[in-house]
């Protein structure tokens, strides 16, 4: 007979902690946040009787315009800070982003290329193409300059890394766009809530692309010559593609030089739609890559494999 102790429980193994912020859960905590406070502001919109001035038009529109940069800070930030091996100057990347939107991105789409004047009115494809030779490759180039030349390859140690400055530079992008729409747009708060949400949310779904092919080149041995200079062209044909959506490619409702229609707030909740549906299938896609490429990574460093 034993008289060895009975374990009531089982013994809980500990858990190893993750050194890094787990960067597609902060994401999505944003993104259901942004979308909230979108969906609420509609319908209080909608039941909301009473008269809203151009002053209070542009109040609710700035602020609405800095909710994703705020949502950012508070959570993502400060999850890197939170961090035992934070990622080395992730908010540079937002300044360098923002200040290159501001600087050059909307100037050269707004007055050199001057697109609402000869896109609007153009054929879908045509409409397609044009955006992407023009904002498409404007701000994806622009997102990736401010990465490249800051923080890239020093401070990626891991291929998440990529996705976590891309998502920064596509925050620091968005952010002036927001920013340009709600001081040139006395648009209604649903409007501006629907459009500041699409912008956002188009802005770091496409940048995951230009992030995931910089760390590839960074870590990976087997990334191809032509990869980074493909992912910026899918990048900008995306962007050329949700500009031409917002604006009802069947419709055809004309657009500003920031891809705003003139029409109603049906194509808001269009262009919302389809940002929404980018989020979806990048974000899902590129977890699926990083996920599949880490794990190969790993069983090659097994003993078995290296002999």
């Amino acid at each position: 007979m034993s008289f060895e102790p009975i374990l009531l429980a089982p013994q809980q193994e500990e858990q190893e902690i993750f050194p890094y912020r787990r960067i597609w859960r902060t994401a999505i905590i944003e993104i259901v946040i942004l979308l909230g406070l979108t969906l609420l502001t509609v319908l209080v919109t909608r039941f909301y009787k009473g008269s809203v001035t151009p002053s209070q038009r542009q109040i609710v529109g700035l602020a609405f315009a800095l909710s994703p940069i705020s949502l950012w800070l508070l959570i993502s930030y400060q999850g890197e800070r939170r961090a035992q091996q934070p990622r080395e100057q992730i908010f540079t990347v937002v300044i360098l982003s923002a200040l290159a939107a501001s600087a050059i991105g909307l100037p050269l789409v707004d007055r050199a290329f001057a697109v609402d004047q000869w896109l609007t009115t153009a054929p879908g494809i045509t409409r397609i193409i044009g955006y992407m030779l023009t904002a498409g490759i404007v701000q994806e180039f622009l997102k990736y300059a401010a990465i490249r030349y800051s923080v890239w390859p020093r401070c990626f140690r891991t291929r998440s890394d990529g996705i976590a400055y891309a998502m920064a530079a596509g925050i620091g992008y968005a952010t002036v766009l927001n920013l340009n729409y709600a001081f040139t747009t006395l648009a209604d708060p649903a409007s501006s809530a629907l459009r500041i949400a699409e912008f956002t949310l188009t802005q770091v779904s496409i940048s995951l692309i230009i992030g995931y092919f910089l760390a590839e080149l960074s870590l990976s041995d087997e990334a191809i010559v032509f990869g980074l200079p493909g992912g910026l062209l899918l990048a900008a044909f995306l962007t050329g593609l949700t500009i031409t959506v917002r604006g009802g490619l069947i419709v055809g409702n004309p657009l500003d030089s920031r891809g705003v229609p003139s029409g109603t707030g049906n194509n808001a909740f269009q262009g919302l739609g389809a940002a929404i549906f980018l989020v979806v299938v990048l974000f899902s896609s590129f977890y699926f890559l990083i996920n599949n490429a880490d794990e190969r990574t790993r069983l090659r460093s097994r003993p078995e494999y290296l002999r």
